[in-house]
């Protein structure tokens, strides 16, 4: 039965689950989009995020073997150990039916093949970490319901609150967003890096964009303390994995190029191509061959990156600032279509008595059956420990709202007017106090079909007028 459902898997990934396809007349890719990158150089500190165990040599294995060949210094970071089967996903996220010792040694096993798969590119073990987050649970963790380590996302294929890794970077970390949050803000002040490469935040495998966010926050909540001089110089890039009809063509083609969608690509959002040789593109096949547990079963997702290039994006903050409020439009993302709902534009308002209205617009139809929209607003209290407002919008439901701040999770009071036609302006989510020192916004948004969270954050950092008064 498994080796059935292995196949039909196979084939459905192959058609297009994450992404297959040929490329049709008006669906070619814009090079011209793509500017050429400079390869990094003796002195720089590379410090790569990975959301599972093989994401950072599909995104970033020519990279590595370039940085460590010109001696740049390389690490790379694990969010999860990729315990849970990618199966599941292709199944409407339901567990293949294993007991959670399997789902324990597929981890361990994947720890392996990493360790193997980046000794292959040069990288030595210990620059290698590992996080021991579950598998398709990162978004669980991002959100108010698990951020506390009082209250701990519990894997359902593991059935662990806890890392159960003997090597995790922190042992026995409660699978909680807050501990996320201080193991990445560790990892970034150990290591001071001159650039951060994690997935794309429209990545649309929730775990990738739940990794941008994290990566994101932590880099906005150090800027938010007390910032050294290595975090004033630190460049973010995104390389992208899961989207829709990407790579293109789907198949093993290290002679051509890996260029953007078309979809993805504004002027904003500037991509950047970094050339391999033939030999970089070689040692990174092989580095992916050694992904034993995905293969053969993923290859046609896995060997489609193995191109004459890699591909990063530029992960600049939007910030605008206006007399009165924040207007930021997330022009560089294509949203995916929630139940009938395409959630285009978002429109923030920081008032002068710092209550916060967002309205999301230009949704051809109203939220479908099932489907919800998320969005949350982070900032820092006093102290400069996270504060978290966020609030969730769902067709004939009331809205729900949650503070999380100095510790604690408290409800939040909110008030949701319909302008039809799938237009929402929330109004009252108060920012939290403390916040206001701070001067600083970090927002995502996001939605959902029925119980899977399908659509990418939408992460952006914020920044009020100062005219605003305190």
């Amino acid at each position: 039965m498994l080796a059935v459902l292995l196949c039909a898997a196979a084939a459905l990934l192959a058609g297009g689950w994450f992404g297959g396809y040929r490329a049709s007349k008006g669906q070619a890719l814009a090079a011209t989009a793509v500017r050429e990158m400079a390869p990094p150089g003796s002195g720089e500190r590379i410090l790569i995020f990975a959301p599972h165990p093989d994401d950072e040599v599909l995104g970033c294995g020519g990279l590595i073997q370039q940085a460590i060949a010109r001696g740049a210094e390389v690490h790379v970071a694990l969010m999860t150990n990729g315990d849970g089967s990618e199966l599941s996903l292709v199944f409407g996220e339901r567990e293949l039916s294993r007991k959670p010792s399997a789902f324990i040694d597929l981890g361990r096993a994947r720890q392996q093949e990493t360790i193997s798969a980046l000794e292959t590119l040069g990288l030595p073990a210990n620059h290698i970490y590992f996080l021991g987050y579950p598998n398709n649970g990162l978004v669980a963790l991002w959100r108010t319901d698990h951020w506390l380590r009082s209250s701990p996302y519990r894997s359902s294929y593991t059935r662990a609150s806890s890392s159960p890794y003997e090597r995790s970077l922190t042992l026995d970390a409660p699978y909680s967003g807050e501990q996320v949050l201080a193991d990445v803000t560790a990892l970034l002040e150990q290591l001071t890096p001159t650039s951060v490469y994690v997935t794309h935040p429209q990545d649309i495998h929730p775990d990738h964009w739940a990794t941008c966010a994290f990566v994101s926050y932590g880099l906005a909540t150090l800027a938010a303390r007390d910032p050294a001089p290595w975090l004033r110089q630190t460049q973010l890039y995104g390389y992208l994995i899961h989207w829709p009809r990407f790579p293109s063509p789907r198949r093993l083609k290290p002679q051509l190029p890996l260029m953007p969608p078309n979809d993805i690509v504004a002027p904003r959002n500037a991509w950047l191509q970094l050339p391999l040789s033939t030999k970089e593109t070689q040692r990174k096949l092989a580095a992916v061959r050694i992904y034993r547990s995905q293969l053969p079963n993923l290859d046609r997702l896995l060997l489609d990156f193995v191109r004459a290039n890699e591909l990063f994006a530029a992960l600049a903050p939007r910030e605008v600032q206006r007399k009165d409020a924040i207007l930021w439009v997330d022009e560089d993302s294509r949203r995916r279509n929630l139940h009938g709902a395409d959630i285009i534009e978002l429109l923030l308002q920081v008032q002068r008595d710092l209550a916060v209205s967002a309205e999301l617009t230009r949704s051809p139809k109203k939220l479908g059956k099932g489907a919800y929209v998320s969005l949350d607003l982070r900032s820092w209290d006093a102290a400069g420990q996270p504060a978290i407002a966020s609030v969730t919008i769902a067709r004939g439901a009331d809205p729900k709202g949650v503070v999380v701040a100095d510790g604690e999770c408290r409800s939040l009071p909110v008030a949701v007017r319909s302008l039809g036609s799938g237009r929402v302006t929330i109004t009252g989510l108060t920012v939290p106090a403390g916040a206001r020192q701070h001067q600083h916004w970090f927002v995502t948004c996001w939605g959902s079909v029925r119980d899977r969270v399908t659509d990418p954050a939408v992460v952006a950092r914020l920044v009020s007028d100062p005219t605003v008064p305190d």
